[in-house]
């Protein structure tokens, strides 16, 4: 069935499914139901027809649906005799008979839930596992390692990367966070700090999922493209050497810039599985970790090895956390970044890399031959081909200073503590970091605005510590004269999803237990915005209801059931909120009507109602802007 097909009745059923509720009830309580609409039938319905005289619609706006009882839009006076009103209309019913019709279709919803996520659980529905594969330095200074896998975050369970996502959203930003993994076996904590960009709507971590070498999106007229490379193709072998992990494939690319090469994928051919041999030549460019602009001086970080990789090309070698190297290939190093270099562009691609070290002040000389990266990388800078990582430094400061360099002009001299860094960047005329790091340093100068006047940069402003005093520093950047390039394909990465499928027994427990942490997670979501831990910008109306539901379907139908679970927890949820012309509002009115034993005034409640439209219509309006900010990234 066509991805839109499933789209369309999944999100009808949803929709559908809550409007039962109201008409089953009504009927049970003897209401005579006029219509019963699934879609609005604004400007026009799709089919009308009526059996035992009421009227069932398919309406053309698929945003909702309603019921339509008899009486239930009169408000009678308070003088009115409820028995002059007819016995099967909506306000001759009792305050507990209403009750019963009005929350119908929220316990429909709630309800529907555990029979979706049953059939989800037995067809079977896709989930990345809370593995860690690339780890940031702030992770990784943490404890946390790539190939550990998180069980916990903050005593929450954690069963699969969805969960921990919507764990880590909804955190406080900076603060102190316990995270649970298993290695090699064996539980571990790992105490980190919740990590949020401040152009970012949520708290996003610095570790992602690990990828495979699968192909899940091709840049338009890019080398890939022209290629004949194709969304969902295994990546078999790049120029003969095999393919085993994503960042493998990542390295051999890079260093193929402009040059023919052969790359073998599998493919699924008319349901039968070929393998295919394809002519790339992947285009050359600079490499966003070699900024466009320098400064004329590095980081003092040591060259110190803070991780190695178990089983990975450096521990294989005998390289050690600890040890100082001095030399790659004959040439000294000092610092992290310099190590970095040298192994990323002048080290042969497939000749050992011969590492001269320090250990325990004893020195010591290894030679590491480079191997495809496993299924992870590490920070920036990081030596993924040796398996090897440095620490992040606490504070950045200046290493060696070119000699007549911007920064030797300017009069930073080595040992220098950068306290501010500012910069005029593209989008930021004033970007101010309080005690950058060198990634900061990094991303400014492969961003930094230029004036369109005099083809020049502006300045940027540095506070620093030298000895205990603060200076202030005028640094001019210089274009960079670096020849290093590196090759660009234009293919993406797939994130590893396993299928999740459970027996019809043993989907039972876990499909009664799904929708309440569902619940759980909305709710918390909804307290996050108010704390002003995530950002309003993460409500979706419609459009971007109508956009995951395609997602889902396109995917596979036990991943669009799982959703509709989620929608039909949330749309029961949004539902019963207390807000005029909402069920929870027409709730709130009956619970004033049992309690003052009168209904309420017929004016004031008007006025009620109009609020609470004009309420739910600047929320669709805000709602309906995000998902569009989303489509055209604004």
């Amino acid at each position: 069935m066509p991805p839109i097909i499933k789209m369309i009745l999944g999100f009808g059923l949803v929709i559908f499914l809550h409007e039962l509720g109201h008409f089953l009830m009504a009927r049970k309580n003897g209401v005579f139901v006029e219509k019963f609409a699934i879609g609005f039938d604004w400007p026009f319905a799709l089919a009308r027809w009526r059996s035992k005289d009421t009227e069932y619609v398919i309406g053309a706006l698929p945003l909702g649906g309603y019921v339509k009882m008899l009486g239930q839009n009169d408000m009678p006076s308070e003088t009115e005799d409820p028995e002059r009103l007819s016995p099967d209309s909506f306000q001759a019913k009792s305050v507990w008979q209403r009750t019963q019709i009005i929350s119908a279709g929220v316990i429909a919803n709630f309800l529907s839930a555990f029979a979706l996520c049953y059939f989800a659980f037995v067809i079977g529905f896709h989930a990345s596992p809370p593995g860690v594969g690339a780890v940031g330095y702030d992770s990784l200074a943490a404890g946390l390692r790539p190939g550990d896998i998180i069980t916990e975050v903050q005593g929450t369970h954690i069963s699969n990367w969805d969960d921990l996502f919507v764990t880590y959203a909804t955190l406080e930003p900076d603060s102190a966070v316990q995270i649970v993994v298993l290695r090699d076996g064996a539980e571990r904590v790992v105490q980190a700090t919740v990590s949020r960009d401040p152009n970012e709507p949520f708290n996003r971590p610095d570790f992602g999922r690990p990828l495979i070498p699968r192909v899940s999106k091709v840049v338009v007229d890019s080398a890939a493209d022209k290629a004949g490379v194709e969304p969902g193709d295994w990546l078999v072998a790049v120029d003969g050497h095999t393919v085993r992990s994503w960042s493998g494939f990542s390295d051999m690319i890079r260093r193929r810039g402009d040059r023919d090469i052969t790359i073998r994928v599998r493919r699924d051919v008319d349901g039968a599985e070929q393998v295919l041999e394809l002519s790339a030549h992947p285009a050359s460019k600079t490499p966003d970790e070699l900024p466009a602009y320098t400064l004329g001086f590095g980081p003092a970080a040591p060259p110190i090895i803070a991780f190695v990789a178990p089983e990975g090309p450096g521990a294989a070698a005998g390289v050690r956390p600890g040890d100082r190297v001095t030399a790659v290939n004959g040439e000294p190093v000092t610092t992290w970044y310099a190590l970095w270099k040298i192994v990323s562009w002048d080290a042969p691609e497939d000749a050992p890399v011969r590492m001269a070290l320090e250990r325990d002040g004893a020195p010591l000389s290894v030679s590491v031959q480079p191997e495809e990266a496993a299924n992870w990388a590490l920070g920036t800078n990081a030596l993924s081909s040796l398996g090897l990582a440095g620490s992040p430094p606490e504070q950045l400061a200046v290493g060696v200073v070119e000699p007549g360099g911007p920064a030797f002009a300017a009069g930073l001299r080595s040992g220098d503590v950068i306290r501010q860094f500012q910069a005029n960047v593209v989008g930021d005329s004033d970007w101010t970091v309080p005690d950058p790091n060198w990634e900061t340093v990094l991303y400014a100068l492969n961003t930094l605005a230029v004036s369109e006047d005099t083809a020049a940069v502006s300045p940027l402003q540095l506070e620093v510590d030298r000895a205990g005093e603060r200076l202030s520093l005028e640094l001019t950047p210089v274009a960079s004269t670096t020849t290093e390039r590196i090759g660009y394909l234009g293919v993406g990465p797939m994130i590893r999803e396993d299928l999740v499928r459970l027996g019809w027994g043993g989907a039972v427990l876990p499909a009664l237990r799904k929708p309440f942490q569902i619940l759980d997670q909305f709710v918390a979501g909804i307290r996050a915005m108010f704390m002003q831990r995530m950002s309003a910008r993460m409500v979706s109306g419609p459009v971007g209801i109508l956009r995951a539901t395609y997602v889902f379907a396109e995917k596979s139908t036990g991943d669009l059931l799982l959703f509709l679970a989620l929608l039909s927890v949330n749309l029961a949820v949004v539902n019963f909120l207390p807000i005029p012309i909402t069920d929870g509002g027409h709730f709130m009115f009956l619970m004033y009507e049992k309690f003052k034993g009168r209904k309420m005034d017929e004016e004031l409640q008007a006025r009620f109602q109009w609020a609470g439209l004009v309420f739910i219509l600047m929320i669709f309006l805000f709602a309906t802007f995000n998902d569009v900010g989303m489509i055209f990234d604004f």
